[in-house]
């Protein structure tokens, strides 16, 4: 197999003005390869143009598709392991075939139904992430916990931290208004997981039942409140590698590293 240094040969001496046969022929490879590395820039590699046979498990991968199926509705603790559905083939339906077919199955079928998730780019003042991170600080009376709301630019990656004395609604409004007046602006969007003192009901979609005092504000600074879908950390990475930030950096004794400002 040709590699990507051999397609660069072979196409720097067509694009010098050889013909077709003379890269062939000076370069011992075949008119086939030639054409290949002219119509391509590195390699391709092999894939396979039809599913291989599998004459032992063919009759059960619709019984393995159901499972899997079946598994998307249940909690993901009590989902099947390749080893469990081989087990259920061998001892419901009957099935001689052996392990590594199985667990070679599934995980084509997942790799096929994995979900990708692209990175997407804000424009300037468009979107701020918003959620709590959790440090322990000492007290007069002792250590407790304190939560911290740390408000996040998706353009800048800028974020601002405030420690506030719980997470119900008027301290997450408090919080947010110091945001603002440090910010000097405010975001056209601002993104939450679902707390339940800010979106008290979950409905279809991203459609939520926000509460009336959260709304008041969304309304008085004129920002969209928006929500990431449930268990989906991915809608908002921002926030959430500050939170890591403060956590491990800022409120670390010894750590090196500016946490958010």
């Amino acid at each position: 197999m040709l590699s990507v240094e051999d397609y660069g040969v072979i196409r720097r001496a067509r694009r010098d003005g050889m013909s077709l046969r003379a890269v062939a022929r000076q370069f011992h490879h075949s008119r086939r390869k030639v054409r290949e590395a002219l119509a391509s820039p590195e390699p391709q590699p092999y894939t396979r143009t039809k599913e291989a046979d599998a004459p032992k498990l063919g009759a059960f991968k619709a019984t393995i598709d159901q499972i899997l199926a079946d598994d998307e509705l249940a909690p993901p603790k009590q989902r099947h392991t390749a080893m469990q559905v081989f087990r259920r083939l061998r001892d419901e339906q009957g099935s001689a075939g052996g392990y590594d077919q199985v667990r070679r199955c599934i995980s084509g079928h997942r790799q096929r139904h994995e979900a990708t998730f692209i990175p997407l780019s804000h424009d300037p003042g468009q979107r701020l992430e918003l959620d709590f991170g959790h440090i322990y600080a000492d007290f007069p009376d002792g250590r407790r916990q304190v939560p911290v709301l740390v408000p996040t630019w998706s353009f800048s990656n800028f974020a601002f931290a405030i420690s506030l004395p719980t997470e119900r609604i008027e301290a997450i409004l408090a919080g947010m208004v110091a945001a603002f007046e440090f910010f000097g602006c405010v975001a056209r969007e601002g993104w939450w997981d679902n707390p339940r003192t800010v979106a008290t009901g979950i409905l279809r979609g991203r459609e939520r039942q926000v509460n009336i005092r959260y709304a008041a504000l969304a309304s008085h600074y004129e920002f969209e409140p928006l929500f990431c879908l449930p268990a989906v950390a991915t809608e908002k990475p921002d926030v959430e590698h500050k939170v890591y930030d403060l956590q491990r950096r800022r409120c670390t004794a010894g750590a090196q590293g500016p946490g958010p400002r």
